[in-house]
């Protein structure tokens, strides 16, 4: 951020070293058929599940919009696969091993969803594979890491200070300035900042 010229010693070593939360891809299908579940979401824990090229740590979760009328139209079903993918396997891939692992993914995932509803496959109509370089093309987040610093005993209460030191009239927000990341504390430094902002232009902040 301008050329590195206003970092101090805390931003530079919270970019250096604290750990990010492990990017997401996110497999949505469309089914033409009501696919109903007593749960919204499953989380299965299978340790190195191949999904593409990427082998889970964590395994993967499923979510059924069946419980949401708005989500697709009567009779037919949303449902939505996620898993963490490292950064390090879409970093320097190439638009043709790009376009091969995705079709990789809509076919590991039809398959484990196949398991998990058998016969599904055959009422699916639509899938999008959504990747971290997704994430990046359409929210330029940093290494896909949809949620930031992934918070530790180490630096869970070390948030970074929206004051920049030399530079004038800029405030940091969002979801780099908070371990732990997303929207709430991203919203909550929006507020912060209109608050400097205020203060400079001695102004006096309302909230409604």
């Amino acid at each position: 951020m301008l050329g590195g010229k206003y970092l101090n010693k805390k931003i530079s070593y919270a970019y250096e070293n604290w750990e990010l939360f492990t990017p997401i891809v996110q497999v949505s299908f469309g089914i033409n058929k009501k696919i109903d579940s007593e749960v919204p979401v499953e989380t299965w824990l299978i340790k190195d599940q191949i999904i593409g090229r990427t082998k889970t740590n964590r395994g993967y979760s499923i979510m059924n919009y069946c419980f949401d009328p708005t989500m697709a139209p009567d009779g037919k079903s949303v449902i939505v696969m996620r898993f963490d993918s490292p950064w390090e396997l879409w970093k320097d891939i190439d638009a043709g091993e790009y376009k091969n692992e995705k079709e990789l993914i809509e076919k590991d995932a039809i398959a484990i969803l196949d398991k998990r509803y058998p016969g599904i496959s055959t009422n699916i109509e639509v899938c999008d594979v959504a990747t971290p370089l997704t994430d990046v093309d359409y929210t330029g987040v940093w290494k896909g890491s949809y949620e930031g610093f992934m918070p530790s005993s180490k630096n869970l209460m070390n948030n970074l200070n929206p004051v920049i030191p030399g530079l004038k009239k800029f405030y940091m927000a969002g979801q780099w300035l908070f371990p732990g990341g997303g929207l709430p504390p991203a919203g909550q430094s929006g507020k912060w900042a209109i608050q400097y902002i205020c203060k400079e232009e001695r102004i006096r902040f309302k909230s409604k």
